[in-house]
């Protein structure tokens, strides 16, 4: 370390020390536990350990990429995945420039303050809330489909419904939560050069396309690049998934973190679960490094 560097350090002491309890929280919960990846190598036991359990060195890995039950989960946690980034992912965009438009104050907050309100439910209350509005005999949604003399839907009993419900549940769970940072970043942008394209004769749509947008992008960059990282996690819908499957529609729900919870907590395979996971943490790097490049050639920067 420089004496400069050291300068600075000491000058603002104080400050660093405010960052000790998230390194702390990060080692301890984020770096420390990736000592059980050694578990992927190996015919873990409980009562062996680390130390003494079997290595088997990739048998793990042999044994998931054999299994079709893998392939089938592959699947859902991509299409899921795709689904996610396609429809989810610019939601949240789209209300912050909305809520940004907004020029009655009052009415803003109350959007704000209702879209922000499902993120604080646990999904254990949300998917109850979800299932109950599509119950087939006694739910809302078709109630009101028997009243205009429709046929009702089993929607949690038919697969072909269970990957737009996961979406939907998850949109609106997310939706005004996630749009907090392009609101934040909407907010960064100078007023003055709002008056002064209004002066020069520029329209919202020329102020959204010229000035707005370009404003946010080095935001909707980095989370669109984080997101893709995402698409081997199912978009990062376990939870999601996990509250609203049943074995009716497991044919769509069966999805990688699923099976990987089944393997390694039910029925405690927990090698063959690590290396599904280090797998799909391996492949997630890969995504992230490979959009970040594809960023970085078409827009001349980079986010890492």
């Amino acid at each position: 370390m420089s004496s400069k560097t050291w300068k600075q350090v000491k000058k603002y002491r104080t400050m660093y020390l405010f960052l000790v309890p998230a390194f702390l929280t990060v080692f301890f919960f984020n770096y420390r536990p990736m000592v059980g990846i050694i578990m992927a190598f190996q015919e873990f036991q409980l009562s062996a350990g680390y130390i003494s359990s079997p290595f088997v060195g990739l048998e793990n890995f042999r044994r998931f990429l054999s299994n079709p039950d893998f392939y089938r989960a592959l699947y859902n946690t991509v299409a899921l995945g795709i689904l996610s980034i396609v429809v989810v992912f610019p939601l949240p965009i789209i209300f912050a420039l909305l809520l940004n438009e907004f020029k009655f104050l009052k009415l803003k907050r109350v959007a704000q303050t209702v879209s922000y309100l499902p993120h604080f439910v646990s999904w254990i209350i949300a998917a109850s809330i979800v299932i109950r509005f599509l119950d087939y005999n006694t739910g809302m949604v078709n109630n009101t489909i028997a009243a205009f003399g429709g046929d009702r839907i089993g929607f949690l009993r038919d697969p072909q419904y269970f990957w737009q419900i996961v979406i939907g549940a998850s949109i609106w769970k997310g939706l005004g939560w996630e749009s907090i940072i392009y609101l934040s970043a909407l907010s960064g942008v100078d007023p003055q050069i709002y008056e002064a394209a209004m002066v020069d004769g520029a329209g919202r749509w020329k102020q959204l396309t010229k000035i707005t947008l370009p404003s946010i992008m080095p935001t909707v960059g980095l989370l669109f690049v984080l997101s893709v990282g995402r698409l081997v996690s199912s978009g990062g819908l376990f939870d999601t998934v996990y509250n609203l499957q049943n074995p009716l529609v497991a044919s769509k729900a069966y999805t990688l973190e699923l099976y990987s919870y089944y393997q390694g907590i039910i029925y405690m395979r927990y090698s063959y679960a690590t290396a599904i996971t280090l797998t799909q943490s391996v492949i997630a790097l890969a995504l992230v490094m490979f959009s970040n490049k594809v960023y970085a050639r078409l827009t001349e920067t980079s986010v890492f």
